[in-house]
């Protein structure tokens, strides 16, 4: 019998996460990962407006790695800050921000295949 490679986050996000406009929000996903015989290996932040295939990636970092890397346009962190923990601060929400935000992680199984899982969650911005 072959078992399946499971992923899970103990703690995630409400979907969808209200915002009142003009707030700032942390999407935080903790205690992520599989049994022993899964290895994660990269952890990435992306979002892509509802509806849309297009996605932007904010974040990423290697599971050994103690923080995350921000992506090109967001390194200045004003408005997107990746912390350890998978946590995603986002500052001064926006009507137009309302987006689906996905903590995506790689990892590699003990019978050595890779493969990825997604969380999701819809920001939706109240005025």
């Amino acid at each position: 019998m072959i078992s399946e490679s499971v992923i899970v986050c103990q703690v995630k996000p409400d979907d969808p996460t209200v915002v009142v406009e003009g707030k700032n929000v942390t999407l935080n996903w903790e205690s992520c990962g599989g049994d022993d015989s899964e290895t994660l290996l990269i952890l990435s932040f992306k979002r892509q407006k509802p509806g849309s295939t297009v996605t932007e990636q904010i974040a990423s970092r290697g599971a050994t790695e103690g923080g995350f890397n921000m992506i090109a346009p967001f390194k200045d962190r004003k408005k997107y800050y990746a912390r350890a923990l998978q946590k995603l601060d986002i500052f001064n929400v926006q009507r137009n921000e309302e987006y689906v935000y996905t903590l995506t992680i790689n990892y590699q199984t003990s019978g050595g295949a890779y493969l990825e899982v997604s969380f999701q969650v819809t920001v939706d911005v109240k005025g």
